[in-house]
């Protein structure tokens, strides 16, 4: 068995091919003690080259804030040809079955390339190798570790090959043979490191083991399938593995082929409903003990205390961790019982590997990733999870605004996932850039767009209005994130609000754009929060709160990963709401984006308003004059006129029937109606949507809307004032028409 050969018993059903030859060409070569398949002639796997790298690595890096590779390159200087050959071939394992950890195939390539540039002579890497380099991987699981902790991987891979040189060769043929038999080989390396451990095993027996590495996947995988095969066989780390076969093999005959976890079919029948993923956690000591967060920094490690706490185990369900703590703390307050609550079912089930960490200390945010399980303390008075700390601090003032409004949420363990990505981008990179020379550099992301993009030409002529007036508004809208549009009838106020929106979000899906009409039975409930009747399971009639429009999309906004995406709430007929009914405490928040209030109905669950969440209202004016409205809407709003004589408005007819080469009448006819309206009564002016109509084109049409549209609204408007002939004498539309023919 040469060792680009693999026993046809190892192969995966097809899955992989690349990888797992590719992994195998370097693996069946050091497993059977043969010379490295990169160079053909050196002893790598050997008890001496595995001592020089792992003694090499523990001495730790020279500069924290250099990248790894540059750290790496600095304790292998002088190391024999076969510690470093050794070392290209352990980063090549390590990174080989990666998906998104290592963020492309040029990294993936770049480190190994750069590994083996070390040795004297360079090695040129064979085709073999590179074959398996792909940028899609197998093991895609949340878990950080194979980005964070590189260095303790190899660490232990280090220890794998001195484990495997001292074995007896019936035991290193037994796992050539053996699934479980190599599980046992891998499982007695000194100092497990599971997530690495996997991978290997997978590596090697692609057909037995599964490319899910983090324990919470593994758990999360066997517990929703477990019914499948008769129930979970138990909880440890063999079993789990044993469940997860039984489940693939009977998920394999049904689909015809090999499954993928990862595959969304699958991935939303596993992967916990609401799952975001990666999330984000602030981390607060009890008044602020300086000592304790040292202690934090320097043993990377995060901590709870629990001095009154029962023993609970990690996955433990909030209903077990709530009457734990109302039992054994019954000297605290209710609040502080429930703040208790939340931060205990949060350190033990919630927060998973590879989740962000963070805490503040004089003024500067420092930042961590979650690497291991929750475990007690030997005295058990504090839980602890281990989390490895980056060097640099942020200071808090530097920190966008939205960031620092989560930071200033109250609480012991507070979920700040909601700015996940913001923090993601001040975790320094981990993976090494490529190399000078040979290789293109990464793509680069495009920037974030500053404020919306600058509205065109072509857009205004789609509306028939002038660029300048529209620019305006748009950016009058950005500054003050909420506006209204008013204006008598028919002067576009929705249609502008809708197609505004709809240009400025640059979202053709318009899922960033909703629309609600307020009107006198509107409430608070409607518009954010309130209970409603609901039917329970057994028919019972109970209540349950549900989100009303603006929370739902408030809640979209601000999802990580949206907050650079400008969402639109247009409020239709805005006036004819109870408005200081409807919007409640909101007002607060649509004066102070910055800041956070506590809800009617969520009184526990700090709320803010996004900055990238813009709101536009409308406002009929004959239906109600805005010198009424609420002084503090007044405040809180631009105002922004749509009137029949005045831009944008003014003009619009005109260009809209020149553009379709239409007759031209209603537009002066338009123009003529107005000049019969006294300026005073500028609020009851017509706009130009009734002469938009095809109707409006012929005679006969003309006339119906005259006579049964606007004839009736100017009646209406000058009731008591003029009688109906006076009203056909100064509004008909046979004397407008014979005053234009006079002209």
């Amino acid at each position: 068995m040469t060792p680009a050969t693999k026993p046809a018993m190892h192969r995966a059903l097809g899955i992989s091919k690349e990888i797992e030859d590719a992994a195998w060409f370097v693996l069946g070569a050091g497993l059977q003690g043969k010379p490295s398949a990169l160079d053909g002639r050196t002893q790598t796997w050997t008890s001496d080259a595995a001592g020089e790298v792992l003694e090499r690595l523990q001495r730790g890096v020279a500069d924290s804030k250099a990248p790894m590779m540059t750290n790496l390159r600095h304790n292998l200087e002088d190391a024999s040809r076969a510690a470093k050959l050794l070392a290209v071939e352990l980063l090549f394992l390590q990174s080989l079955p990666l998906a998104h950890e290592v963020k492309s195939l040029k990294v993936k390539r770049a480190r190994v390339a750069e590994a083996a540039s070390w040795l004297e002579p360079a090695l040129e890497l064979p085709d073999e190798l590179y074959k398996g380099m792909t940028d899609h991987g197998v093991i895609r699981d949340r878990t950080a570790e194979f980005n964070w902790t590189i260095w303790d991987h190899l660490k232990w891979l280090c220890r794998f090959v001195q484990h495997v040189d001292q074995q007896p060769t019936p035991a290193i043929n037994k796992a050539l043979k053996d699934p479980l038999a190599f599980h046992l080989l891998a499982a007695g390396t000194p100092e497990d490191q599971p997530a690495i451990r996997r991978s290997i095993e997978y590596l090697a027996w692609p057909s037995y083991f599964e490319p899910v590495v983090a324990d919470v996947e593994r758990q999360e995988i066997r517990d929703a399938f477990a019914s499948l095969v008769g129930g979970a066989k138990g909880d440890s780390d063999e079993e789990v593995t044993a469940d997860i076969r039984r489940i693939r093999l009977h998920l394999d005959e049904q689909a015809g082929q090999r499954i993928d976890w990862y595959s969304r079919q699958l991935v939303s029948q596993w992967r916990k409903v609401g799952d975001p993923g990666r999330r984000a956690w602030l981390l607060r000591t009890h008044h602020d003990n300086a000592e304790l967060l040292t202690a934090w920094q320097d043993e990377e490690k995060v901590t709870l205390g629990v001095e009154h706490l029962r023993l609970l185990d990690a996955g433990v369900t909030a209903g077990l961790v709530q009457h734990a703590v109302d039992e054994d703390y019954k000297h605290l307050g209710y609040v502080e019982r429930e703040d208790t609550k939340t931060a205990v079912f949060a350190f033990l089930t919630v927060m998973k590997p590879g989740d962000l960490a963070l805490y503040q200390s004089s003024g500067a945010v420092r930042i961590g990733v979650v690497l291991g399980e929750p475990h007690h303390n030997e005295d058990n008075r504090r839980m602890r999870r281990k989390v490895r700390w980056f060097d640099e601090a942020h200071a808090t003032a530097d920190l966008p605004r939205h960031v620092q409004r989560q930071l200033a949420t109250p609480g012991i363990v507070v979920d700040v996932t909601r700015v996940v990505q913001a923090l993601q981008a001040l975790v320094p990179a981990e993976a090494e850039t490529e190399p000078d020379g040979g290789t293109e550099p990464a793509d680069v992301a495009p920037p974030v767009q500053d404020g919306f993009r600058p509205l065109t030409r072509e857009f205004a002529d789609s509306l028939h209005m002038d660029l300048d007036p529209l620019q305006e508004i748009a950016e009058l809208l950005e500054e003050n994130r909420q506006l209204v549009l008013y204006g008598p009838p028919g002067t576009g106020k929705t249609y502008l609000a809708k197609h505004l929106a709809a240009e400025l979000a640059q979202d053709t899906t318009d899922e960033r754009v909703k629309l609600v009409q307020f009107h006198p039975s509107y409430a608070y409930e409607d518009f954010f929060e309130g209970y409603r009747p609901d039917k329970t399971d057994e028919g019972q009639v109970s209540f349950k709160l549900v989100a009303g429009p603006l929370r739902r999309l408030a809640e979209e906004a601000a999802k990580p990963g949206n907050e650079s995406k400008p969402y639109f709430l247009i409020i239709d007929e805005m006036n004819r709401a109870n408005l200081a009914k409807v919007f409640g405490e909101l007002y607060f928040l649509l004066e102070y984006r910055d800041d956070r209030i506590y809800l009617q109905y969520s009184p526990n669950e700090p709320f803010t308003l996004p900055d990238n969440l813009y709101i536009i209202g409308t406002m009929n004016t004959a239906d109600r004059s805005i010198a009424m409205m609420d002084a503090a809407i007044r405040r809180r709003f631009a105002f922004i006129e749509l009137h029949p004589k005045t831009e944008p408005v003014k003009g619009s007819l005109l260009r809209f029937l020149e553009a379709r080469q239409l007759d031209t009448t209603p537009a002066l006819l338009l123009d003529a109606l107005n000049d019969a309206i006294d300026e005073w009564d500028r609020d009851l002016m017509i706009g130009p949507s009734y002469f938009m109509k095809k109707a409006a084109q012929t005679p006969a049409g003309l006339r119906r809307i005259w006579k049964y549209e606007l004839m009736p609204l100017l009646e209406e408007h000058y009731h008591g004032q003029l009688n109906r002939a006076q009203l056909e004498e100064r509004f008909g539309l046979d004397q407008l028409l014979g005053r234009l023919a006079a002209r």
